[in-house]
């Protein structure tokens, strides 16, 4: 005799979702609820719990499993939440619609992505992180191009120093780096700072998005010295540059 899926009991429903995340690796709720044969509420309330108890990564309309993320980003990405969440949404204002621009990689600029998810806005956007790749992959107002070029396992994301980045006209560029002080801001590796580089000078404005533990963290490799077309977006209003 087959179980009716809508009689499952919720432990039974978050065991099936568990299953089904570990096989394909993302799901929305759409498809959730069609599977269960339940509302989008209760799949939203399953998901939500199934974050809080640290099974998964809730994405906008869907979830991933928790193990495709790297376990060092899952550290940056719990470190200083409240102060990314806050540049995050602070950041959202400069998005307008039908801009075309560059969202690095980091858990800041993840952060960001989110937000302007949730925003509704409508923009073209380019990326080079694996995970903004996943964050944008249900969303139906953003029209989504990824740069390829090398994988790099560290920070999950593609480098290319050799594309023509002029050609996408980015009218904004949303930038995570390592460190930062009065000078200019910093990454660890050279490859990474090299293309940062080559990204901010394609665009017409660059923001720098970056929490207040980065401040006079001075890295191996500056990237840039401050700009007036360069903005620094961060969560302490004390920090002048």
């Amino acid at each position: 005799m087959k179980t009716n899926s809508t009689k499952l009991i919720p432990e039974e429903r978050r065991r099936r979702i568990l299953q089904l995340l570990e096989k394909e690796g993302s799901i929305t709720v759409f498809n959730l609820s069609q599977i269960l044969k339940v509302s989008f509420s209760t799949v939203r309330n399953d998901l939500n719990y199934l974050e809080r108890e640290g099974f998964i990564k809730r994405t906008h309309g869907g979830a991933i499993a928790k193990e495709r993320f790297n376990p060092l980003f899952q550290k940056e990405i719990a470190g200083h939440a409240k102060e990314k969440l806050k540049i995050a949404k602070y950041a959202v204002q400069f998005v307008e619609n039908d801009d075309t621009i560059f969202i690095d990689a980091g858990s800041t600029t993840l952060a960001f992505t989110e937000e302007l998810i949730n925003s509704n806005k409508k923009c073209h956007i380019v990326t080079n992180s694996l995970y903004i790749i996943n964050a944008l992959s249900n969303s139906t107002k953003i029209n989504l191009h990824v740069l390829g070029g090398e994988f790099i396992p560290s920070n999950m994301n593609f480098i290319d120093l050799e594309q023509n980045f002029e050609k996408y006209k980015f009218k904004k560029a949303f930038m995570g780096v390592n460190g930062f002080n009065e000078e200019g801001f910093y990454v660890h590796e050279l490859s990474e700072a090299n293309f940062k580089k080559k990204i901010i000078k394609s665009a017409k404005v660059a923001y720098v998005l970056a929490d207040h533990s980065k401040y006079n963290k001075i890295c191996a490799n500056l990237v840039e010295k401050w700009k007036q077309n360069y903005i620094l977006v961060t969560d302490d209003r004390k920090i002048e540059i």
